[in-house]
């Protein structure tokens, strides 16, 4: 299953290179002089709108892609806000494909206009389910990945919380430390730890990470769940949360065609060490 999980996720990253991810191209490269904000902040999303003065609401393809296959989005229309909360739809439908017929995915993706760098990122989120509302009854299903986490320039920096359709009840974390974007990470860039059982989709959790200089450490509702000190990444990157579909035997699963997901986010912050 992990073994499963790393190789799919180094093809996505080599279709996200090729393809382009979304249209600000903001995974090509960082900016030269990235805004770099020192204070602390958080987004508790009480507002009936995204704060577009934080974040950036992305249009265009997604991961995932498979030639004559399967070709994902993200669009701006998946994205709202209301009662307080964030909500990310996933929504999946055959059609065509390049020259083939097969699954189209739509998803959602926010990032900040800023990039941070070492601190204490958190969300507090419900991760993608078929629940209509925040607090209502739903389950998981094959074919999509959500994801708090943040990135920057073909992972120099890529630390993450995942939930992946395949793995209903695991909880992925995982950190990328790219030496050379000028190419797509390789498996030896990645360290990665998981949770099992995990119910990530039923209930709001607080995901933590705190990123130090030679380490990260990763908790779930306050609770230390992993440590990880290979591969620690040290250039600031984008904060972001995104809600994607799949059509793959591995990461994310078979596609569940016809049946909208949501993933639901209470509040995000971002506190930079002392």
């Amino acid at each position: 299953m992990a073994k499963s999980r790393r190789q799919l996720v180094l093809l996505m990253l080599g279709a996200m290179i090729t393809v382009g991810l979304v249209s600000t191209a903001v995974f090509a490269a960082s900016p030269k002089r990235p805004n770099q904000p020192s204070g602390a902040w958080q987004d508790d999303f009480a507002a009936n709108q995204v704060d577009t003065k934080r974040w950036v609401i992305a249009a265009g393809r997604a991961p995932g892609y498979i030639p004559n296959y399967h070709v994902g989005y993200y669009q701006e229309n998946h994205v709202s806000v209301g009662g307080g909360y964030l909500t990310m739809l996933l929504t999946q439908e055959n059609g065509p494909v390049d020259n083939g017929y097969g699954v189209i995915s739509r998803g959602a993706l926010i990032y900040t206009k800023n990039t941070y760098g070492y601190g204490t990122y958190e969300w507090r989120m419900r991760m993608s389910s078929t629940a209509t509302s925040p607090l209502g009854e739903g389950y998981p299903t094959l074919g999509s990945v959500s994801a708090g986490f943040i990135y920057v320039n073909n992972s120099q920096t890529e630390i993450d919380f995942e939930f992946s359709g395949t793995d209903l009840d695991t909880l992925y974390m995982a950190n990328w430390l790219n030496p050379d974007p000028s190419r797509a990470p390789t498996e030896d860039d990645e360290k990665y730890s998981f949770v099992q059982p995990f119910d990530s989709t039923s209930v709001f959790r607080t995901y933590k990470f705190v990123w130090q200089k030679r380490k990260i450490s990763y908790y779930v509702d306050s609770v230390l769940k992993a440590v990880h000190t290979p591969n620690v990444p040290t250039a600031p990157a984008y904060f972001m949360i995104n809600h994607w579909g799949t059509d793959s035997p591995n990461w994310g699963g078979a596609a569940t065609v016809g049946t909208p997901r949501y993933f639901y986010v209470d509040r995000v912050s971002y506190t930079p060490l002392p």
